[in-house]
């Protein structure tokens, strides 16, 4: 690993492309959109995507852009909702992306045309959490998170100022593979301690900008404030040494092994940095 790594765009698109487009990534907790209507939109490796369940309940995860000119047609971090429209030129899709209608000045020729509907993604449900994969055909199996949780006590979201390897590192420094502690490859780590479980998930923002999202089983959220709130100290004092060129040591086998994969990740996308 290098310091621009860390710290500039060309790592970044890298790992957009030779990872982050093929990986099972997690989106959020079942429990944020738990009713009909009920959504999530997130960035994530540079993928602008939501998830939404329908009035059948099931949950779906689609790319956040307009079939007409690509624009976002969910602009919040969260809500509820009948329908999408996007603000832009207007174009509505139901909770299941499928196109309903569109002003006539901007409406498609063939309104039947499936081509309308935003592009769905491969999603998958395990252990209380959402995830997508952006890929073509995907892969057929999502990663077990060694479930069943308790029930869903809620989310925090910290905004972090800082490259999503750091966070990562952090959350796996000091740590090592038991039955109270598991990292799942590329974003999360799940932490138990009796009936509670703590799944800490990455969301790469941008390449200097991470959300992490705290699902919490068996107790109440907010019990983890304190504990999100160190984590983003740590995670961006660490992230002005590594844009220092003060780097990650590889102190334990699981960080040693997430460079590994990156190192990987590099050789199949090009030479970053």
């Amino acid at each position: 690993m290098k310091s621009e790594d860390y710290s500039g765009p060309e790592a970044f698109q890298v790992e957009k492309r030779a990872m982050f487009a093929t990986e099972w990534l997690p989106l959020c907790a079942e429990g944020q959109i738990a009713g009909p209507g009920d959504f999530v939109s997130a960035s994530v490796g540079g993928w602008s995507v939501f998830g939404v369940r329908d009035k059948e309940g099931a949950v779906r995860v689609l790319r956040n852009a307009c079939r007409h000119q690509n624009m976002p047609v969910v602009n919040t971090p969260s809500g509820n909702c009948e329908s999408f429209r996007c603000r832009f030129h207007g174009w509505t899709y139901d909770l299941q992306g499928r196109f309903l209608s569109a002003p006539p000045p901007v409406a498609p020729k063939d309104p039947g045309s499936l081509d309308l509907h935003l592009a769905p993604l491969a999603t998958a449900l395990v252990d209380g959490l959402a995830f997508f994969n952006m890929g073509a055909p995907a892969p057929a199996v999502a990663p077990s998170l060694g479930g069943p949780f308790s029930a869903y006590g809620g989310t925090l979201t910290t905004e972090i100022a800082c490259n999503w390897k750091v966070c990562v590192e952090h959350l796996l420094a000091g740590k090592g593979p038991s039955p109270d502690f598991a990292w799942h490859w590329p974003l999360l780590t799940v932490r138990r301690a009796g009936a509670v479980a703590i799944v800490e998930q990455a969301v790469p923002h941008t390449f200097l900008r991470t959300r992490l999202l705290t699902h919490v089983f068996g107790c109440a959220a907010e019990n983890h404030q304190q504990a999100a709130d160190t984590i983003k100290h740590v995670c961006e004092r660490q992230q002005a040494d590594r844009a220092a060129g003060k780097l990650a040591i590889d102190d334990n086998s699981l960080i040693a092994d997430f460079h590994l994969r990156l190192a990987e990740v590099y050789a199949r996308g090009g030479e970053a940095g």
